[in-house]
Parts: structure tokens; sequence; C-alpha cells
């Protein structure tokens, strides 16, 4: 009995996902998203950490092609999780420059996952 409540719940939860879907243009390059981490040096506390996330905010607002940066932190390591127009956009943003300068400010080489976003939901505007 429970098999079918299961089935018909699944399948409301994907129609509903579903409609907020946004599809992607096949015209222009699909959108990628990308997960960096840093090993946190022992001298970063996480306030401080806080407080330069703030002050890097102008920064990415003005980064072409980057839609959306997400500040990231946990015991051991910091970074973001970011959504980019295309992977053009990332990579000019990852340059050489950019990872030295990044090894050179908390010691160690940050890391970059690349992932393909076939499919954005938004699930409405408050954040």
């Amino acid at each position: 009995m429970r098999r079918p409540i299961l089935l018909l719940s699944a399948l409301c939860l994907s129609l509903s996902v579903s409609t907020h879907a946004v599809a992607q243009d096949q015209a222009s390059p699909p959108p990628v998203a990308t997960i960096v981490t840093i090993k946190t040096p022992a001298s970063i506390s996480r306030p401080m950490l806080e407080v330069e996330f703030k002050r890097a905010v102008p920064i990415y607002e003005k980064i072409p092609g980057l839609i959306r940066k997400y500040f990231i932190a946990d015991a051991e390591q910091f970074g973001g999780m970011y959504l980019w127009k295309d992977r053009a956009s990332a990579e000019a943003w990852y340059s050489s420059a950019w990872r030295a300068k990044a090894k050179s400010l908390y010691g160690s080489e940050p890391e970059v996952r690349w992932f393909d976003v076939p499919v954005q939901i938004e699930n409405g505007s408050e954040r």
C-alpha cells in the first residue's frame, strides 16, 4: 500500500520541480558551476573570514559572467560555490595569476571543481 503513495509523491515532486526549472538556450554556451576550496590557515579565525567575505562582495559583483556566488566555510577550509554564465567566464577568472595570489595569501593551492549545469531551479526570490 505504501509503494503507490511513494510513487505518487515522487511524481508530484518531479512535476513541481519541473515547473520551476529554467531551460537552457541551445544556441548559447551552457552555464557551469564551480566549487572552490582553500585550506584555512591557522592564523585566520571564522570571524575574520566572515569580515573578508563581506569586503570581497563588491569585487565579485563586477566579475563578468558570474551569475551567483555563495561564500562557504567549515572548520578546515573556506571558499565559494559559483554559478557562471559559461565556462569561458569562469576560466578567465581562475587564471594562473588568481591561483598564485590565492597560494601567496593563504599558503595552499585552491582546489577548483567543475560541474555542468544542464538545469537550474529557482524557488522564489527570498535568499
